[in-house]
């Protein structure tokens, strides 16, 4: 049986999703806004330096570096993109070829920085647990914005096969087993939302029904569960 890696490393995810969600990033940034905010408040530095793990064409990292640049100017931003797809940096530096993103897999000798991202990432990892200690073992922070894959609409529809091949998604979570993941690890949350699917950036914000809205009102972590489409979008700190 092959590895998930292979997916990204033979092109067959480049082939399937050719624009690599590069449309998506402006929204993707806009969601964890609110997590870099906090990060630039907590750590006060004159510099930061940024790893995007999986950072595909470079989308989520172009337009963090330019929403930091924006709103905190004089902050000098480094940043590093990490990415196993050789289809993906290619389009990469075509793009955005003032980017530094390169094709590797982030590990312990990718050296220390004060932010780590995982921006709809850690869902296509075979082991997600030994990349978040490799992570706190090189950062203070991390950012994630994190589907919310185990549910029962995945359950009942049984569609853990298509989020396999066509999405790449293979590992699963809730919001409890996520937090007690990262608790456990010695990640510490300090900026967290739980997001509704209709609260995300970019989305209909009219299509939830009334009955769903009174759900997450009512319970919003047992809503995440019955419904599909949530997101953990935070800041989390070394513990």
């Amino acid at each position: 049986m092959n590895d998930a890696t292979q997916l990204y490393t033979t092109g067959e995810y480049g082939i399937q999703h050719s624009d690599w969600h590069l449309a998506d990033a402006p929204n993707k940034v806009k969601d964890i806004s609110a997590a870099l905010k906090s990060l630039i408040e907590r750590t006060r530095k004159p510099n930061l330096k940024i790893a995007d793990i999986g950072s595909g064409v470079g989308g989520v990292l172009h337009e963090t570096i330019k929403l930091l640049n924006h709103n905190y100017p004089n902050i000098e931003i480094t940043s590093i993109g990490f990415e196993i797809a050789s289809t993906a940096i290619e389009t990469s530096r075509k793009i955005f070829p003032e980017l530094d993103i390169r094709q590797k897999a982030f590990d312990h000798t990718d050296g220390r920085f004060d932010l780590v991202m995982f921006i709809d990432v850690l869902e296509h990892l075979e082991n997600p647990w030994e990349i978040l200690r490799i992570a706190k073992d090189s950062s203070e922070y991390m950012i994630i914005r994190q589907p919310l894959l185990e549910n029962f609409s995945t359950f009942r529809h049984q569609n853990y096969q298509n989020q396999r091949e066509h999405w790449g998604h293979i590992a699963y979570f809730n919001y409890h087993s996520f937090m007690d993941m990262t608790q456990s690890i010695g990640w510490e949350p300090i900026n967290l939302d739980l997001s509704a699917p209709w609260e995300l950036e970019g989305k209909d914000k009219g299509r939830a029904s009334s009955a769903h809205k009174f759900l997450v009102k009512t319970n919003r972590v047992m809503a995440s569960y019955f419904l599909s489409g949530f997101y953990l979008n935070g800041l989390f700190q070394k513990r």
